[in-house]
């Protein structure tokens, strides 16, 4: 497929923020929160460590690519069938978590904020605009995500500072009551769901005008959404408790709600639920962009416009069929981990230890 688009490292580090932030800061909270109880901020914090470990591997298979997408040097190292199997589970991946992150949309406004509203309405809107978005182009992404930034920081700013007050340090402790391994275990979701679906990125890593900036950039957008998502989970059992934080849904739009200031600033969980919308907006928007690069390799197509209205209408029957039920959906969180960990770090650990056992930088031609 032939495209010019370019961004610059800037932007390849706040797309970076938005994938790590994403849906990740709604949904998140709870899930270390069931399996490390109040210790659930020390697993973030290991997710921290866990999730560079993450960027840099995944930098390095960027440095690999020589200009290549994930994709074409997966053919070109393990060859046209096994690189081209590789290429197509990448597909069912990126394909899943869009319509993954379009039914997340869906049940939090009908369960929180539009209950009587249909859900498949609420899809369909939500999915034109992705479709626009995509079918615009990665510069308009970018550019999108830019300009929003400033105003995702300010809202980011004044969620903090108004929870800072209600802070309870006694439900932190005791701290690691039950041993290292529930931690452990609670860092597998903090790795994974921020660092570990920025293997989407590697998609994107060619279209970046300055080479030499994409592992800096990529280590300062994936850290500072690291810390954000850190920084959300420790408001979320310091201010919640360990046993609301595990059980609520979106820990963090209950958070919101209990902001109030001089009993006159209330109610602002609007704050919290357009940064959601706007992160998880330029999340779901770039990973059905990347679909359609994928899409377009695998058919050696010269564009991808022509797909994203019959794609756009898959999606959204994928965002229904995905799941019966919210409370089936949310169970997902078992697993969805681990595919996340096995198609990002897994396919990236394979595809860098062949590409070293093979030596240099591959051509295209050898992996025929």
């Amino acid at each position: 497929m032939k495209n010019l688009e370019l961004i610059n490292g800037r932007q390849f580090a706040l797309l970076a923020i938005y994938i790590t932030i994403g849906d990740t800061i709604l949904i998140l909270p709870a899930v270390p929160a069931q399996a490390a109880g109040r210790d659930a901020w020390i697993s973030a914090l290991l997710g921290i460590v866990f999730g560079i470990g993450v960027v840099l591997l995944y930098s390095a298979v960027g440095k690999r690519n020589a200009g290549r997408t994930f994709v074409d040097y997966a053919e070109t190292v393990l060859g046209r069938w096994l690189g081209g199997a590789i290429a197509c589970a990448f597909l069912v991946y990126i394909f899943l978590s869009s319509a993954a992150h379009v039914r997340e949309i869906g049940d939090f406004m009908t369960t929180q904020m539009m209950p009587e509203t249909p859900i498949h309405a609420i899809h369909i809107f939500y999915a034109a605009v992705v479709l626009m978005a995509v079918y615009l182009g990665l510069e308009c992404i970018a550019r999108t995500s830019e300009f929003f930034f400033p105003v995702l920081i300010l809202f980011l700013f004044v969620f903090v500072l108004f929870l800072v007050p209600s802070i309870e340090t006694s439900k932190l402790l005791p701290v690691m009551e039950n041993g290292l391994a529930p931690v452990v275990q609670g860092a597998v979701s903090t790795t994974a769901y921020p660092f570990a679906e920025l293997s989407v990125l590697l998609m994107v890593i060619p279209h970046v005008s300055n080479s030499g900036a994409i592992r800096g950039s990529f280590l300062k957008g994936a850290l500072f959404g690291g810390v954000i998502i850190a920084l959300i989970i420790f408001l979320s059992v310091s201010i919640l408790g360990q046993d609301l934080a595990a059980r609520n849904m979106y820990p963090s739009y209950a958070l919101a709600k209990k902001i109030d200031v001089g009993q006159f600033l209330q109610r602002i969980e609007v704050i919290l639920a357009f940064m959601w919308l706007l992160t998880s907006f330029i999340k779901t928007s770039l990973y059905f962009y990347v679909f359609h690069m994928t899409l377009a390799h695998l058919f050696r197509l010269q564009q991808y416009r022509s797909m994203v209205l019959p794609s756009g209408v898959l999606l959204v029957s994928m965002s229904v069929l995905i799941s019966p039920n919210i409370n089936h959906f949310q169970q997902m969180n078992e697993y969805w981990p681990y595919m996340d960990l096995t198609l990002g770090v897994g396919t990236s650990l394979l595809l860098l230890t062949v590409g070293a056992i093979r030596g240099g930088s591959l051509s295209p031609k050898q992996g025929t």
